[in-house]
């Protein structure tokens, strides 16, 4: 929208807005013909026609070039506040047949006050007719029958005047607040957008610096160079709800990856979409809940038992004692990150368990390095402590 035709529908706001306020400004007026533009602009006139108690009470007015010319030239030399006859009105024709049905008010039972008054400060000016009857009893004054009088025609007419002022003037402070609210308030949605789009990049940013940490710590631990793409890092980030998953889900890919390809120690091993596995939240069963203790000690020493079996077998065919060797050989074989991974989980029960029963798993006790070293470990933060 241009800026003119702006400001052509403010002033028709403007207009409309005073139109209504002369409805109620007193009970004696019957009818009314506003006019609204800008008067060296004949195309941005614009006209509306209101008369009381009829069934559509107001009608919008076509303009025509003679109707123009007489507004124009009213507006050079009308005051702000004037009676006229409705004979003499600009729209009134010599045979007094105007604009609607104007030949029903007779000049011995209306008066016409006419309010030329500024819409704005760009030009635009509003020309209300204000029909009344010529009864004093409309106006509130004693008598009903007598002629208004000059001076009370003069009173009534600052009154008017003065009214459409103060209306117009508390509109458009009305608008100006309004348009401060508004662009407040779009300030205010922009600025806490540009804080959530801060706060998000943090966050992102603080994920990829978690992540690059993770990848490092379960590289060094696997001896092998875990890398993560772009998109599979989108995959994890939008799938995952909280750190556990995410870890739970980071390793379970690369499990899978390693259970597909065979790699040697220093390998990169790289997780695209294709292979992004999420760790599913899986719900605790009741039993589990009520003795979470002993099912998960149950578990860690069935994996021990299990590592314990592979380890045996490795050394029985003659073959080094490594972590992909001991995975091929379990009875359901798993992959080098895997067993890493299943040590570091379970760490305070295995070594709750060695304490308890220090006969049992004497293979990889001492000779499997993952679990020998998980050991010493143990001893030396031990020591370091006492």
């Amino acid at each position: 929208m241009s800026n003119k035709e702006h400001t052509y529908g403010s002033a028709t706001q403007s207009a409309l807005h005073l139109l209504k306020q002369w409805k109620v400004f007193m009970d004696g007026i019957d009818r009314i013909y506003a006019f609204w533009g800008t008067p060296s602009n004949p195309q941005s006139i614009q006209g509306i026609d209101w008369q009381k108690n009829r069934y559509k009470e107001e009608e919008l007015l076509s303009i025509d070039n003679g109707l123009i010319n007489n507004l124009q030239r009213s507006t050079a030399k009308t005051k702000t506040a004037q009676w006229l006859q409705p004979s003499s009105l600009p729209f009134a024709t010599e045979d007094e047949k105007v604009i609607g049905q104007l030949d029903l008010f007779s000049e011995s039972n209306y008066l016409v006050l006419h309010i030329q008054t500024p819409l704005d400060e760009t030009g635009n000016l509003a020309w209300y007719y204000l029909f009344f009857r010529d009864d004093k009893s409309n106006f509130g004054i004693m008598g009903y029958h007598e002629v208004l009088s000059t001076s009370e025609k003069a009173i009534i007419g600052r009154l008017a005047n003065n009214y459409a002022n103060a209306s117009l003037n508390s509109y458009n402070e009305m608008k100006l607040a309004n348009g401060r609210l508004k662009e407040n308030t779009q300030k205010l949605l922009i600025t806490k957008h540009k804080e959530v789009e801060c706060l998000n990049a943090d966050l992102k940013n603080w994920k990829n610096l978690w992540l690059d940490r993770y990848l490092v710590q379960i590289s060094q631990r696997d001896g092998l160079h875990y890398v993560i793409s772009e998109k599979s890092k989108e995959i994890l980030f939008s799938n995952c709800h909280n750190l556990e998953q995410l870890e739970k889900s980071i390793i379970k890919s690369f499990v899978y990856i390693c259970e597909l390809y065979e790699f040697e120690q220093g390998d990169d091993v790289e997780l695209n979409p294709a292979y992004v596995q999420i760790e599913a939240i899986v719900e605790i069963k009741q039993d589990e809940i009520l003795n979470p203790v002993i099912t998960r000690i149950s578990k860690t020493m069935l994996l021990l038992d299990r590592l314990e079996a592979a380890a045996e077998k490795v050394l029985e065919e003659g073959i080094k004692l490594t972590s992909a060797e001991v995975g091929k050989n379990m009875d359901k074989a798993i992959t080098a990150p895997a067993i890493s991974d299943a040590l570091k989980k379970n760490k305070v029960r295995i070594l709750q368990l060695f304490a308890e029963h220090p006969a049992n798993w004497p293979t990889i006790r001492r000779q499997f390095k993952p679990v020998v070293n998980l050991n010493e470990k143990n001893k030396h933060e031990v020591n370091s402590t006492s």
